[in-house]
């Protein structure tokens, strides 16, 4: 009996960790009528880079009142089976407008991403290097826009001057997040390195919305982060396709260098 109830335990505390691991999830289709800056999942290429011309026209300033310069060029992903590298989408990057001479050098911290297959957008994917947004509007406007995410809990970073404490400051929130699926971790991130796009087999949708709360100065803001909106079905279908390295399925034919 004792051996019995050993294993029921261990059971138990087996689902448990197993429901713990895997993100919140969208049992209301609330992901399909989600957009980051004006991009859905599954719009027509074209469509997309006019929505992100549209939210940033000529003169948009950043979040330190610098004038932003938007660079767009092709997104490229490197071919398992024939190292070419292929067309993945765009890129647009969102470095401020330089005096002339000047270059802002590699960056790969400042950007929308918007992958693509077959045409259509499987992924918008924004990383907001150097962004302060004010604290309670941020949160207040992000949970009424994305109806259905989980709130992320964490604590405030105290930042005075170039001096950050050690110690958290008081609980606040993180981010957003809703998932579709057995998904443990947001497919997309970042390094100076290049990308890591991880698609869970058994993770079919995601959503996350993540910045950096702080308190500088006495004064609570939204610091650096990223939202990404991913298909990872379609993703996958995308990456069968970069690996089979045929480069002319209908609608996609994507350019090798």
């Amino acid at each position: 009996a004792t051996a019995t109830t050993a294993i029921a335990l261990m059971l138990v505390s087996a689902l448990s960790f197993a429901q713990n691991i895997y993100r919140p999830q969208d049992t209301t289709g609330a992901i399909a009528s989600y957009e980051v800056l004006g991009v859905r999942l599954g719009m027509t290429e074209s469509d997309a880079v006019a929505a992100i011309r549209q939210r940033f026209p000529a003169g948009t300033q950043d979040a330190n009142g610098r004038v932003i310069n938007l660079r767009v060029s092709d997104y490229q992903l490197t071919s398992p089976r024939t190292q070419a590298r292929v067309r993945a989408g765009v890129r647009l990057d969102l470095g401020p407008e330089l005096p002339p001479g000047r270059s802002s050098g590699a960056s790969n911290f400042n950007f929308v991403k918007l992958l693509v297959h077959e045409g259509r957008v499987w992924a918008v994917w924004r990383d907001d290097q150097g962004a302060r947004y004010p604290y309670e509007q941020t949160v207040a406007e992000v949970q009424a826009k994305y109806r259905g995410a989980v709130p992320i809990p964490s604590a405030f970073m105290l930042v005075n001057g170039g001096s950050i404490s050690r110690e958290p400051g008081p609980p606040a929130v993180d981010g957003l997040q809703l998932y579709a699926g057995q998904c443990i971790s947001p497919p997309l991130a970042s390094s100076s390195s290049g990308d890591k796009i991880s698609l869970d087999p058994a993770c079919n949708k995601a959503f996350h919305w993540s910045y950096q709360p702080r308190i500088e100065g006495g004064v609570k803001v939204m610091a650096s982060g990223h939202v990404q909106l991913v298909d990872l079905e379609q993703g996958r279908a995308f990456m069968r396709f970069l690996a089979s390295a045929s480069g002319n399925m209908p609608g996609d034919k994507p350019r090798t260098s």
